[in-house]
């Protein structure tokens, strides 16, 4: 039982982010990646300060808590949802998803440095799928052509690196102000932020539009927020090493919503391939 609870919010909020994924793909069709990561992040601010009086000690603001999730919210989930769904548009939400799981192997690698967590061999061996995973992902057999440049496979890295450094950092955070909902109303307003800035640099050059895709992110937002919010909450009662990997079986999810539900996306032996790769890897890392 000590472990079923934060494996249960993690897991939930892997299937929602792997939800995610489609829906993000079907606001790409009006609203461009930018104006979409605003609304999202836009959002989950709004819906964590209407129910703010209802949770929020006025001493938490000043505590070294806030401080860090104010530094996290410079990266996510700013940083993450612009490299997210810009990944969605170029990439495909399957392949997006499938790398989204690297993740797992920057907080780890994070975890044991700053919070002393330990990670035997059975752990690496289930990092080294992963990474394997992720190889795969960037071959392309008998010269075959993408119909996406080498280079895209940035965007779903980046935001598997930024959520990466986030867990830890918001695992410290949330040691001194160990509320999931306040780290959430920090992070995103400060995400809201940044990402206004970029949006607004972009709008200047004519480089936005929103469309029908401002409803879609809307609701995007709303999932995502519980997303974070039970990543965090799964933060707060059980390790990195074990919270991490759990949230990053999206591709699973993913794989799965895409199959039976959204049909959008042809997917091919490669991707189930890294899904597989990729999730078996976390599973070693959770049974160590």
């Amino acid at each position: 039982m000590e472990t079923f609870w934060p494996a249960s919010f993690a897991l939930t909020a892997a299937f929602l982010w792997a939800l995610c994924n489609h829906i993000q793909r079907k606001g790409l069709d009006d609203t461009d990646p930018l104006t979409g990561a605003f609304i999202t992040v836009g959002t989950i601010a709004l819906l964590s300060w209407a129910i703010a009086p209802f949770y929020v000690q006025a001493q938490w603001w000043y505590a070294p808590g806030t401080l860090i999730f104010a530094v996290m919210g410079v990266f996510f989930p700013a940083l993450g949802q612009r490299f997210q769904i810009a990944s969605v548009g170029v990439v495909g939400p399957s392949l997006t998803a499938s790398l989204s799981a690297f993740t797992p192997v920057v907080a780890v690698m994070i975890g044991m440095v700053a919070l002393g967590e330990s990670v035997g061999v059975q752990a690496a061996v289930g990092l080294a799928l992963m990474v394997t995973g992720l190889v795969i992902a960037t071959y392309s057999p008998r010269g075959i052509k993408r119909g996406w440049p080498l280079w895209a496979l940035l965007l779903p890295l980046g935001a598997a690196v930024v959520r990466g450094i986030s867990q830890p950092g918001l695992k410290l955070g949330m040691e001194d102000v160990p509320s999931p909902l306040f780290a959430l109303l920090v992070t995103t307003s400060v995400s809201t932020i940044v990402l206004g800035a970029m949006l607004l640099a972009h709008h200047r050059q004519g480089r936005t539009r929103v469309g029908q895709g401002l409803a879609w992110f809307t609701l995007n937002g709303a999932v995502n927020g519980v997303a974070i919010y039970l990543l965090n909450l799964a933060l707060t009662l059980g390790a990195v090493t074990l919270v991490s990997p759990l949230a990053g079986t999206v591709p699973l999810w993913a794989v799965l919503l895409g199959v039976f539900a959204f049909r959008r996306e042809t997917l091919g032996p490669r991707h189930l391939l890294i899904a597989v790769l990729i999730v078996v890897g976390g599973a070693l890392i959770i049974t160590r």
